[in-house]
Order: structure tokens, then sequence, then C-alpha cells
């Protein structure tokens, strides 16, 4: 499959795929790829595989996913290129980066680590197959009736961003539910060991969150020895949102050096 991508930046400038995480989309990077396509990145926002208007299947893990990554890149020309990633984006970018080591240039890595971790958010993806759309007018009816399964509005809110009308007028959503759920398990999965890709790698962390901790170092260091780790302050799971003039400045002294 080709994926649905939106591109910012001029075609002759270095080449940044940006990965979204679960239940994410290409839009999520808006704003962070029109402010680094003005420091003279090519900037090119993926919909993952069962996201956004990119293909469905029934089958998704993160060789596949990496593959789906790669074929992006080849179908675009592109032969070398940066990578970043948010949590499931994260470890896909993690997973293309130790297939085809030579092809990257550089990879930031947000607020995700390389281990397996216990599945959660689990009743949240489950209450998505709960809503009834026949007979909703407009998101905030279906904001209503999500709202007694997700109280947090905030979650509540980036999980609507995937309701979308049909070519009947019906809303539907534009996430494959069934393969995200039949195949979530995957999604927690650790990146296979025994790889490694030298080149430079950074990992952003949230200062509330905890899914890359100080005890996670030896196993990253051993796929990517090159890493280095920065926590952005006042910052959960969401960096790229929770904090996103500080996390650009991240990326563009990263990325651009």
């Amino acid at each position: 499959m080709i994926l649905n991508v939106k591109d910012y930046g001029l075609q002759e400038n270095p080449a940044v795929f940006f990965l979204h995480g679960l239940l994410g989309s290409a839009d999520n990077w808006g704003s962070t790829c029109r402010s680094l396509s003005e420091a003279g990145l090519r900037c090119i926002a993926v919909d993952q595989r069962n996201h956004g208007a990119s293909p469905h299947s029934s089958e998704m893990n993160y060789p596949l996913m990496a593959d789906d990554l790669l074929r992006l890149a080849d179908s675009l020309g592109i032969d070398e290129f940066s990578l970043v990633g948010h949590s499931m984006g994260g470890k896909t970018a993690m997973e293309a980066a130790l297939r085809a080591p030579e092809r990257l240039r550089s990879m930031v890595v947000a607020d995700i680590a390389p281990i397996e971790y216990k599945p959660a958010y689990t009743d949240y993806i489950n209450s998505l197959g709960k809503i009834n759309l026949n007979g909703i007018k407009n998101r905030s009816e279906a904001g209503l009736e999500l709202e007694k399964y997700i109280p947090d509005r905030s979650l509540r809110m980036f999980f609507l961003t995937n309701l979308r009308k049909d070519d009947s007028g019906k809303f539907r959503w534009r996430i494959n539910i069934n393969s995200i759920t039949s195949n979530y398990e995957n999604i927690w999965k650790a990146i296979e060991n025994g790889r490694s890709y030298g080149g430079p790698v950074l990992f952003l962390r949230g200062s509330e969150s905890d899914f890359v901790q100080d005890k996670h170092f030896d196993l990253i260091e051993s796929l990517f020895p090159a890493f280095e780790v920065k926590t952005i302050e006042n910052s959960g799971h969401w960096v790229h949102t929770e904090q996103p003039e500080v996390f650009r400045q991240h990326l563009s002294d990263f990325l651009t050096r």
C-alpha cells in the first residue's frame, strides 16, 4: 500500500517524515511541519495504515508499518531522510531505522521506548465501536455519546478528529476500528533487539510521563548507541501538543545541525 501524506516545504530540501501515534493522523503535525519547513526542511506528515486517509488492512504490526514507510519513501524518490515519530509512530520510526539504517540521517522519538508495554486505553478504543453513529448530525452529538465512556474532554476531542462524513453525508470513523482492535497487542510490543542504528537519535520525553524511564536506557543504547534523551518539563505523553514551542525548538536544533 502507498500511504497518504501531507507534504510541506520544497522538494529539494532535506526530507523528514512525521509519524503520528495511535488514533492520530497526518493532521496532528500541521503546525509543526509548517514551522520546520520555514527552517529549510521538507516535512512529510504521514497517515499510517488504518489511520487517516491511508488504506485499511486486516494486518498491523511494526515490521509492516516500517515497510509501508520505506515503500512510501521509494514512491516519492527519497533515498535518505530523517524520522520523527510520537508513541506508536515512534516505534514505527525505530523499526524503520533498524531495517534500513543506511537510509536514515537522524531520528527523533517522542515519548516512547522500544520496550513492551501493558496495553492501555483499551476501554477507550472499545468505546468507539459502541457509539451508534446513525442519526448523528454533528461532532457535538457524537461527543455527548462518547462522554459516557471517555470523561476526559481533551482525549475525547482528540478521538473525535477521526469522525468524518461519508459520501452519503453520514458520519463514520475513518480509522479501521476492527483492525486496530484485533491487532491491539501488536501496538504495545517491543522492538526486536539484536540490531542497531548508529546515527544520531534524540528521545524526547515528558516530565509527567512514565513511558521513557531511566531504566530503559540500556536497551535503548543497545539499539541506538548514539542516542540522547531530553526531558520536556510540564508535559505528559503528548509532548508535541502540550509543549509545542519547546518541542519544535528541540526538533529544529536537532534536525538542522
